[in-house]
C-alpha cells in the first residue's frame, strides 16, 4: 500500500482540484491520488495556518518541511514577504506543488528530499506525517532544531492523542524552549526555540 510520505509514481492518478479559503482568500490547487489530504484541506494544516497568519509576521526565511502540493507555502509566500522553500519526499506532491506555485505567480525553492540538508531558517512550518512513525518523526524534528535560525522558531500541529506531549517533551530534550500555542478540535499548535536564542517574541 502506498503512503503519502512514500515515492509511487506508478500510482493511478485522479486528478482534481482541491478548494479552500484562508484569511477571507480563495484558492484551488490541483492535486492527485498517494497525496496527503488529497480531497479536502486537512483541520490540522487549516488551523496551523490561522495561528501562522495571526501570530508570525514575514520571517525572512521560512521552511515547509513535508510541504505536500503546497497549501501551506503557497498561502504563507502569498500572504508574506518571505524567502520560502519547500520540501517533500513524495514525487508526485512535488510535482503538484510546483504547478500550484506557478498557478499563483509565487516563487519558492522547491526540493523532492528526506529531511533537511541544508540551510537555516527563521521559521519552519511541520505538520508530521505520522503514519510514517516516531522514529522518522523525532528525526525530522532534530533536523529542524539543527536547521533554526538564531532566532528561528519551529511550529508544528499535532493530535493531543498522536503523542503531542511527548514531541514537546522531546524536544525539550533537545534544547528548545515550548510553548504551546493554540488548542483546537483535539489539535495542539506549539512553537519550539533554541533556549540560548530565545526571542521576546510571545
Amino acid at each position: 500500500m502506498s503512503h503519502y510520505f512514500e515515492n509511487d509514481m506508478d500510482l493511478k492518478h485522479d486528478p482534481h482540484e482541491l478548494r479552500f479559503e484562508i484569511n477571507q482568500k480563495k484558492y484551488c490547487l490541483k492535486t492527485d491520488a498517494g497525496v496527503f489530504s488529497k480531497d479536502r484541506l486537512d483541520t490540522g494544516t487549516r488551523l496551523l495556518l490561522e495561528t501562522l497568519l495571526e501570530k508570525e509576521k514575514d520571517p525572512v526565511t521560512t521552511l515547509d518541511l513535508g510541504c505536500g502540493i503546497g497549501p501551506v507555502g503557497i498561502v504563507l509566500k502569498d500572504q508574506w514577504n518571505t524567502q520560502m522553500t519547500m520540501i517533500d519526499i513524495n514525487q508526485r506532491a512535488v510535482d503538484l506543488a510546483s504547478a500550484n506555485l506557478k498557478r499563483y505567480a509565487v516563487y519558492a525553492d522547491l526540493f523532492c528530499q528526506d529531511g533537511i540538508q541544508e540551510g537555516q531558517y527563521a521559521c519552519i512550518v511541520f505538520n508530521p506525517p505520522i503514519r510514517a512513525g516516531k522514529k522518522v518523526i523525532y528525526r525530522l524534528f532534530q533536523e529542524a532544531v539543527d536547521h533554526l535560525s538564531r532566532e528561528g522558531r519551529l511550529w508544528v500541529v499535532m493530535r493531543k492523542q498522536h503523542g503531542a506531549q511527548s514531541a514537546i517533551q522531546y524536544l525539550e530534550s533537545l534544547g528548545c524552549s515550548v510553548k504551546k500555542v493554540n488548542r483546537e478540535k483535539g489539535f495542539w499548535i506549539f512553537t519550539a526555540q533554541k533556549k540560548s536564542t530565545e526571542s521576546s517574541k510571545d
